[in-house]
Order: structure tokens, then sequence, then C-alpha cells
């Protein structure tokens, strides 16, 4: 099972703003996901990924520097600190009015259409990152009953189960991280989702297929050296909908799909967060 370092940072004086800001700019370096505490915050980052100078560079780099931030670190096991955090944390979700996500140990009183439960062996994939959340908007707005959808990195496949609840005639849900992988499997069972075939793998998984509706939910770099592969499995007046990179990303994103013989149809943003939608004409 793989070990994660557990960081605890310190913000004297405590500023609400920088607290925010923190884990955006650790989210660069490999952390996952954050809890608060008093004075400050808690992340996770794999073991093998943690570096102090990381850390320091993430610091330096805030936009605000009013306060001394310091922090300690110890050595968790993944199953001990997601534990936790679902029993503590995660808090049920809701997408707009017609969609809710929260884990097994919550039971939700509610007639909301779409009732997505989800076990997440990390936080990320839960509904709560800003990124899920915009791409979740996206397919209760924009998704077709009767169509096919790829959920390429799709973590704790929320997403391929959104879509599937949605009415997609079929669904495939893919990452590389074998936890993921997993985990995915097990929220499908969860949801009694059986039109969804998960793989593990990169975009080459995705081989000869192809899709009337994509969602890639993964980092700037990753998103750019796929777009061609992305393009390739879309059907003519398929919709790819493209999140997991900052507004200062937008640029550059956006004129690798239009490279890529895409049509731009709009942006969204949330917080410092952004995705946005292509058609293939």
């Amino acid at each position: 099972m793989t070990e994660y370092i557990e960081t605890s940072f310190s913000i004297r004086p405590y500023d609400r703003d920088i607290a925010d800001l923190l884990p955006v700019f650790l989210a660069e370096y490999g952390y996952e996901t954050f809890t608060d505490t008093e004075g400050g915050l808690k992340g996770y980052v794999k073991e093998a990924l943690y570096s102090d100078s990381d850390i320091d560079a993430a610091i330096a780099s805030l936009p605000i520097q009013t306060s001394t931030i310091t922090y300690t670190n110890k050595s968790v096991p993944c199953e001990d600190w997601n534990r936790k955090w679902i029993e503590e944390s995660f808090t049920p979700v809701e997408v707009g009015e017609n969609c809710i996500i929260h884990s097994p140990n919550h039971l939700v009183d509610t007639d909301t259409k779409y009732d997505i439960v989800v076990a997440p062996v990390m936080a990320f994939g839960s509904g709560h990152h800003q990124t899920t959340y915009m791409m979740a908007e996206h397919l209760i707005r924009d998704f077709e009953a009767g169509k096919t959808f790829l959920d390429m990195g799709c973590g704790t496949g929320v997403l391929a189960i959104l879509a599937s609840k949605l009415g997609a005639k079929s669904v495939t849900a893919i990452d590389i991280d074998e936890m993921a992988y997993e985990n995915c499997i097990e929220n499908i069972r969860l949801n009694s989702a059986g039109n969804i075939n998960v793989l593990l793998g990169d975009s080459t998984a995705i081989g000869c297929s192809r899709f009337d509706a994509i969602a890639a939910n993964i980092n700037r770099n990753i998103l750019l050296a796929d777009m061609p592969a992305y393009t390739k499995a879309l059907n003519r007046g398929g919709a790819l909908y493209l999140s997991g990179f900052y507004v200062s990303d937008i640029e550059a994103v956006k004129d690798s799909a239009i490279k890529n013989g895409l049509e731009f149809v709009k942006s969204e943003a949330r917080e410092e967060w952004a995705s946005l939608k292509f058609q293939k004409p």
C-alpha cells in the first residue's frame, strides 16, 4: 500500500486567504487533498513525491506574504488518513438542484434525481474539488441520453457514474493509477451502474473506441500531450470537456485543442480553476 506524507502547516498569524491559496500552489507538487486545522491545514502527498524544496517553493510563490508558515511531517498509510477523511470530512456535495454526491456513511434523505454514492480512496473526485464540480455541471446541462461517454482520468468514477445515470448508452472510464482503477470499480458497484467499462492505463487504452462525449479532468501537461488522442476518439459533433488546470492555463489548452481541429464552445471558472468545452465539427 502506498505510503503518504502528512504535512501539517501552521499559519501565524492565521489568514484565511493564505489557507485557501496554499493548496493551489501545493497541488503543483503532487499534494492531493487537504483538511483544515485550527490555525492552518494538513496536506497529503505520496511519499515518493515529497520534497522540502517543493514546499518552500510553493510558500515562496504565494502572492500574499503577511504570515509566517511553518510545517512538520509524518508518514501515514493511505488507508488510515483516507478513512478518517471519509468519516469526518467528506460531507455531501450538491451539484445544482438535481445531483448529490455523498459517501456510503451519509444517509441522504432527498428526492434528488441523480444520487451518487462514492467511497473515494482519495479526496479528489468526490465532487468537492472545483474541477470535478464544474465537469459534473457540464454533464447535467449538456449530456444527452443514448450517447457514448469516456471519463478519462476517472479517479473515483464519479463523472462516469453520473453519465450512466444521465442515460448514457455506454460508458468507458480510464485511469493510470491502480488505486483509482480499483476504487472506480467499487463505486460502480455501489451505484449499480452496469454499463461502465473500467480500464487501467493512459490515453493509449482508448484504442480504436469512439465517443460522443469525453471528459478529461487531468493536469494541463497531460491534456496538452493527449489532445490528439482525445480528438481522434471523439465522434463528429461530439463534445470534449476539459478541466484540471488553472485559469492562467486557458489559452494554452484552448490553442492546443483548436490546432487539433476542435471548435471552442465556452469556458467556466471556479476560483483559480477552469473548465473548457469544445466540439468536433
